[in-house]
């Protein structure tokens, strides 16, 4: 499959590691490119701009900061179509009083935010709950071993695929159901950055009834 990558820094360039090394087709971006040469290297991915990494994939993983999502759909345009995995959180401190409006918002989460930026497009969030180096460490797992990532979207279909995703990299997906269900695993939440097995994962969901 080939996946673009929007946001090229530790989640972003981890997944793209570990998607390269599982098969997929690859193409790093960020505001600068040039940064890339070294993932290029080591994964035999294509980099360069954001919208070129739009245009190359079939699935796209946002990993930007939360406040230059506008931002970056506006320079996008339209993408036709395709599954965009939103990663991203929302966090005041670092994107402005936008970041607590759609916290504080009990119309839409903070998943909503993203889709109504990018519409016409399947939105699934996912990675957005797991601490970096153990995205970096914990890969490729097997069974109980395997490390959850929660997963959430009004779209079965994408939905589905990026589960293959993240069992295509050694984590197990837990399936949260639709975007209102995601502030579980959304900053504050009980599962956020839990970085639990899919056992332990699972009992916690059950425990918060």
């Amino acid at each position: 499959m080939k996946i673009g990558i929007l946001g090229s820094g530790n989640i972003g360039g981890t997944l793209g590691k570990h998607w390269a090394t599982a098969g997929h087709e690859i193409f790093f971006s960020s505001r600068h490119p040039e940064q890339l040469q070294p993932l290029a290297t080591t994964t035999g991915a294509q980099v360069g701009t954001p919208k070129e990494a739009a245009a190359f994939g079939d699935v796209l993983l946002l990993a930007i900061p939360y406040g230059k999502v506008p931002e970056l759909a506006q320079q996008l345009g339209p993408l036709n179509g395709k599954i965009i995995i939103d990663a991203t959180n929302p966090y005041p401190h670092r994107d402005g009083p936008m970041a607590q409006t759609i916290i504080d918002d009990p119309q839409r989460t903070a998943t909503d935010f993203v889709a109504e930026c990018f519409p016409d497009n399947s939105v699934v969030k996912a990675f957005n709950s797991i601490y970096f180096k153990v995205l970096d460490g914990q890969a490729f797992q097997k069974g109980e071993a395997q490390i959850a990532v929660q997963v959430a979207s009004n779209v079965l279909e994408a939905k589905t695929v990026v589960m293959g995703l993240i069992e295509d990299i050694g984590f197990a997906p837990q399936d949260l159901g639709n975007l209102a269900e995601s502030p579980i695993f959304e900053p504050g939440g009980p599962l956020y950055n839990q970085n639990l097995p899919i056992p332990a994962a699972r009992a916690l969901l059950e425990a918060q009834g």
